[in-house]
C-alpha cells in the first residue's frame, strides 16, 4: 500500500513538474501576445493620425497605413467606396471626448453614421456648415441634431454664395497637450471621394492643432452670434432649420 501511495505521489508531482512550467508558459505567451497586439494598435494609431493620403479619379487612394500601396478605384464594388472613405470614418470612430468639424459640405452617409455612433457613445459632436451648400440636405442635418449633435451653419450677408465658410477640417480630442486634426482639400462628398483629385492630411502636432482648435472656436462664436439677427433668423425660419 505504501509504494502505491508513493508512486502516486511521485507521478502527481511528475506531473505538476510539467504542467505548472505549462501552464506559466502559455499564460506568459498570451499575455504576450495580448501587449503585442495592444503595441501594434498604438503604433497603428499613431501611423494613421500622421499621414498624407492622396486621392485622384485614375490613382485611386494612396497614403492610408499600412496600406500604403494604391487602392484603386472599381465602381462597382462598395467596399472599395467603403475603403476610400475609411480614413476620415476610423478618424471619428477612434475619438474619445469630442470632434470639432468645420466643412462646407458634408454629404456622405456614412460619416453621418460615424457622428451618430460618436454621440451615442459620449462624444461632443460640434458640425460647423455653410448654409448654402446644405440647403438641400437640412433635413440629414436635423436628424443629426435630433441626435445630440450641435450643429452651426453659416448664412451669407450677400445673396447665394457671395461669400461662404469654405473650412475643410476636423480637431479631435482637443487638449492643452494633446489632440489630432483632420485636414485637406476634400470635402465630404462621395464625388470628392472618387472623382477629383484631392488630399486629406491628418496630424498630431500640437502647433496645427492648437491653431486650428483656435480658429474653430472662434468661428463659432462669431457665426452663433449672426446667427441671432433678425435676418439670418427669418432664413434659418424659412428653412424650417430651428
Amino acid at each position: 500500500m505504501m509504494y502505491l501511495i508513493e508512486n502516486r505521489i511521485a507521478l502527481l508531482t511528475s506531473a505538476a513538474l510539467i504542467l505548472v512550467p505549462l501552464f506559466t508558459w502559455r499564460n506568459l505567451y498570451e499575455t504576450y501576445r495580448s501587449l503585442k497586439r495592444k503595441y501594434d494598435e498604438d503604433v497603428l494609431f499613431q501611423k494613421r493620425h500622421n499621414c498624407v493620403i492622396m486621392y485622384s479619379e485614375f490613382k485611386g487612394m494612396s497614403g492610408w497605413p499600412p496600406h500604403l500601396e494604391r487602392i484603386k478605384v472599381d465602381f462597382d464594388k462598395e467596399n472599395c467606396l467603403a475603403r476610400l472613405r475609411e480614413p476620415v470614418i476610423y478618424f471619428i470612430d477612434t475619438a474619445r471626448v469630442s470632434l470639432d468639424i468645420a466643412f462646407m459640405l458634408v454629404t456622405v452617409k456614412s460619416v453621418y453614421q460615424a457622428l451618430i455612433r460618436a454621440r451615442h457613445n459620449g462624444i461632443r459632436v460640434r458640425l460647423l456648415l455653410n448654409f448654402e451648400s446644405m440647403k438641400s440636405r437640412l433635413n440629414d442635418i436635423k436628424s443629426l441634431i435630433k441626435e445630440g449633435i450641435e450643429v452651426v451653419t453659416y448664412i451669407s450677408n450677400g445673396s447665394g454664395m457671395c461669400t461662404i465658410m469654405h473650412h475643410k477640417y476636423i480637431v479631435k480630442d482637443y487638449t492643452l497637450s494633446n489632440g489630432y486634426l483632420c485636414t485637406g482639400s476634400l470635402n465630404l462628398t462621395d464625388s470628392g471621394f472618387v472623382n477629383n483629385y484631392e488630399d486629406m492630411v491628418f496630424t498630431s502636432n500640437q502647433y496645427l492643432v492648437q491653431a486650428f482648435h483656435k480658429d474653430f472656436e472662434e468661428s463659432w462664436s462669431l457665426i452663433s452670434i449672426d446667427n441671432e439677427n433678425l435676418m439670418n433668423k427669418n432664413t434659418l425660419l424659412d428653412a424650417n432649420f430651428v
